[in-house]
């Protein structure tokens, strides 16, 4: 029986091109290739004479680089009586590079649904792909994003363009340099048809990460002299850049953004928008995004997702529908300390969590009707200006939290109240901290872009990974299993206010645990302050930044002093150690690292390291 890629061959609307070699892994493209929307050819540069390649609509055999067989192919009867009629959309790619057939079928989806006339995808992470453009990582927020450059490695054509202006800039090319410049220069920088599709990341291994036998077929070009040559023979000048389009030489600039939909819906229930900063529109791009505030209601809530990306085609393992326990409550607890309008008091049926509210005294009966469905309201009578941490030990020591609460629940959650995220997005927090058996986490920081925070290296979201075991989280929102709250937390709140310092104790009094505490990468929370404004409780305490800056070193001094403070007793680290201990990568990641043999190791701070796997 023919095999559905034996119907499907040559009747495919996507061609992928790629010149391989001995070394290449273009073989690992080929999983689950019956369900593929794409054909290969393949231009083998090797040193074999039997060399085959069954599942290609093309092969051909010789010397040269990729961009000399693309130019002659591109030019020959074939390509232009057949397939240029045939495919729709063209995919240049080196044949080291990490991606499945669902990803590159992904890819020409996106570039036709937006309709892209130039495009590459993201790459994953620095940690095993190296590039000279920070922007063509992957963010886990985006679709897409507009852009001026396109890297060659990867680049992805409407097959009308590529017909009518790439051919040409071709004609002389050998290792491609400069034409990443070129293309979007000949097409005049259009809005909104140029993007990297950071809905799908490849890896570029990096030059340590290559097998040693690899061949290479450019070390006889000199691509500095070919950039040049390419620049000067299609017109890319510094002064028409400036005066047509007002940009830099060699500089890319980033046109705008396509969200993912929960980070848009994210971005809608925190009342914050994006704008284009402006630039020059009529002729061309724009320069940037950033974000402002908006007058909004509350979004509908349903349609809120946390992070799932697209080459997982994995459901959320373990996800369960709500269920409470025998008491009535379900097995999860939200704290937080809120006012009358606050957004935590808003109801959702699909919450997996019990929530209680915190709220100063003159607030409490407003905040009881607009949170029915909360197990308790604590009305407290402190000082508006005293801290939330001052408010939660208050909270622990009434009848109604000793005699109902304590002890009921597997986790706490305890963020504040300027914390945006979603229903689903605290879900899948306690579902992982279950599954991983975390005593102590913190849901990850989306973007710089959209909080504030003094650790974010630390705690913004890798998209790679599902969590980071780590020696830090911040006060912000953490999250406690039961047992660490008894042990650890509960006992050293008496006389903390705002929580300075209790971030470095949690993890200290633990002894660093390597699996216990961590950063909960595949969902991230925003805090826009920034944007929006001090929060009520911020406003209320009446500091100037430096009072406030005074008066969180006297709290966290105070609060290491209280428990005799010293991290070398455990472990020998900094004296603040933010360090990650482990990283539980995302099944799609760890999938494409086993195609090319990669391992993870760990490396103190942020960073992990990748080495090849020698038993492979």
């Amino acid at each position: 029986m023919l095999s559905m890629h034996a119907v499907n061959r040559g009747l495919r609307t996507n061609l992928v091109v790629a010149a391989v070699g001995d070394s290449s892994i273009h073989e690992r493209w080929f999983e689950d290739f019956d369900h593929a929307t794409w054909d290969l050819a393949a231009f083998y540069f090797g040193n074999r004479n039997d060399f085959t390649c069954d599942e290609c609509v093309h092969v051909e055999s010789g010397s040269g680089t990729k961009w000399s067989f693309l130019y002659k192919f591109a030019k020959s009867d074939l390509f232009q009586k057949k397939f240029a009629r045939q495919y729709k959309q063209l995919y240049v790619t080196d044949d080291d590079i990490v991606q499945t057939s669902a990803s590159i079928s992904r890819s020409f989806a996106l570039m036709q649904q937006y309709g892209l006339l130039l495009a590459q995808p993201s790459l994953c992470s620095p940690f095993e792909s190296a590039t000279w453009q920070n922007p063509l990582y992957k963010d886990a927020r985006l679709i897409l994003q507009y852009t001026t450059f396109v890297e060659i490695m990867v680049p992805m054509f409407n097959m009308n363009f590529f017909k009518s202006k790439v051919i040409a800039t071709l004609e002389h090319a050998e290792t491609g340099h400069g034409l990443d410049w070129v293309w979007p220069f000949i097409l005049g920088y259009p809005q909104e048809k140029i993007a990297i599709i950071n809905d799908v990341c490849v890896i570029h291994p990096k030059k340590e990460l290559q097998p040693g036998t690899k061949l290479t077929i450019y070390k006889e070009h000199n691509p500095h002299a070919e950039l040049v040559a390419v620049l000067a023979k299609f017109g890319y000048e510094s002064e028409i850049l400036r005066k047509k389009y007002d940009m830099g030489y060699l500089q890319p600039s980033w046109l705008g953004r396509r969200w993912q939909p929960w980070y848009q819906d994210l971005l809608q229930l925190a009342g914050v928008k994006d704008v284009y900063e402006e630039k020059n529109a009529a002729k061309g791009p724009h320069k940037g995004v950033k974000f402002v505030s908006a007058e909004t209601g509350a979004p509908g809530l349903g349609r809120l997702r946390p992070h799932h990306h697209i080459q997982t085609a994995i459901k959320y393992l373990g996800f369960q529908t709500s269920q409470a326990n025998a008491t009535g409550r379900h097995r999860y607890l939200v704290v937080v300390s809120v006012h009358k309008d606050s957004r935590w008091l808003w109801a959702n049926s699909s919450t997996q969590y019990d929530t209680l509210a915190i709220a100063p005294e003159d607030q409490a009966s407003q905040v009881e009707q607009a949170c029915s469905h909360c197990v308790y309201v604590y009305a407290h009578n402190l000082d508006p200006a005293a801290g939330r941490y001052a408010a939660l030990y208050k909270l622990i020591h009434t009848v109604r939290w000793q005699t109902q609460m304590a002890g009921k629940y597997d986790y706490i959650y305890f963020p504040e109240e300027e914390i945006v995220q979603s229903v689903s997005s605290i879900n899948r927090m306690f579902e992982l901290a279950t599954e991983y058996k975390l005593d102590l986490a913190h849901p990850s920081w989306c973007s710089p872009e959209d909080t504030v925070s003094w650790h974010m290296d630390l705690l913004r979201m890798h998209p790679t990974t599902l969590l980071r075991h780590t020696t830090y989280v911040e006060t912000a929102a953490p999250l406690w299993s039961h047992s660490f709250w008894d042990q650890y937390v509960a006992p050293n709140l008496k006389d903390i206010d705002r929580g300075f310092g209790l971030d470095f104790v949690w993890p200290y009094l633990a002894e660093y645990p390597e699996d216990k505490v961590g950063v909960i990468d595949d969902t991230c929370v925003m805090r826009p302050t920034h944007i929006l404004g001090p929060s009520p409780l911020t406003k209320a305490a009446k500091l100037s930044q430096d009072e406030l800056i005074t008066k969180i070193d006297a709290e966290e001094v105070r609060t290491l002093v209280s428990v005799d403070y010293n991290p070398n007793k455990h472990r020998h680290i900094a004296y603040k150690p933010q360090d990650v201990m482990n990283w539980v990568l995302q099944p799609w990641y760890k999938q494409m690292l086993s195609m090319n043999h990669l391992l993870v190791t760990p490396v103190r701070r942020w960073d992990m390291r990748l080495i090849v796997d020698d038993s492979s």
